[in-house]
């Protein structure tokens, strides 16, 4: 029995099977509805449960599906970054701020894992989409303060104080290095931060 392996369009069938439509699939590969259409078709004749798993997928997407307004609008977002080579800003005219929300709202939904596999795969296409700015700024941030601390600890062979602190430079490090202390106890420091502070600081975790 055939399968993907042997496929003309292996891209289509896996989008097919998780349940996007032929239309859905059209757009996202930007070829003709019949293409798409005629090629099922014969993946059926080839592999028969096909159109089965298909129509499946597609009953089990619930409301979360990407209806003709919301692909229009990706659409929209898509021929705005192609014309401007960045996503659209919230500082700029009406249209552009209406596009600035939507994407907000993808992020969003993404983040909060409601958004549905057809609507991720769509989505492919948007470079960035799925990228928190803010979050990314103050991940960079994070990691600056985390490069200060080890040049800092080398330089003056100890770790900075937040108290009786020579410095103020001494003094932030040592408040920051604190507040990873607090969270890494509350257990609210991200796997990846405690991961990079126990390769920086073999025994930092003993220290208060």
């Amino acid at each position: 029995m055939a399968g993907w392996e042997v496929s003309r369009h292996p891209e289509w069938d896996m989008m097919y099977a998780v349940g996007l439509t032929v239309r859905e699939i059209a757009d996202r590969c930007h070829q003709n509805v019949a293409t798409i259409h005629a090629h099922f078709q014969s993946r059926e004749r080839y592999e028969p449960g096909t159109r089965a798993t298909h129509e499946a997928a597609l009953a089990a997407r619930g409301v979360d599906r990407p209806t003709i307004s919301w692909r229009k609008l990706l659409a929209e977002v898509l021929e705005f970054q192609k014309t401007h080579g960045r996503l659209p800003s919230h500082d700029s005219d009406n249209t552009e701020r209406r596009l600035h929300r939507w994407v907000l709202k993808q992020r969003r939904a993404h983040r909060n894992k409601s958004m549905s596999t057809p609507k991720i795969v769509l989505l492919e296409d948007l470079t960035g989409w799925n990228i928190d700015a803010h979050q990314q700024e103050l991940d960079e941030t994070w990691r600056a303060r985390l490069t200060s601390l080890i040049d800092f600890t080398a330089a003056n062979h100890q770790i900075p104080r937040y108290k009786n602190h020579s410095t103020e430079a001494e003094r932030v490090l040592g408040v920051w290095l604190h507040i990873q202390h607090q969270k890494r106890a509350e257990g609210t420091m991200l796997d990846w931060r405690l991961k990079m502070m126990n390769n920086a600081f073999l025994h930092w975790q003993s220290r208060m």
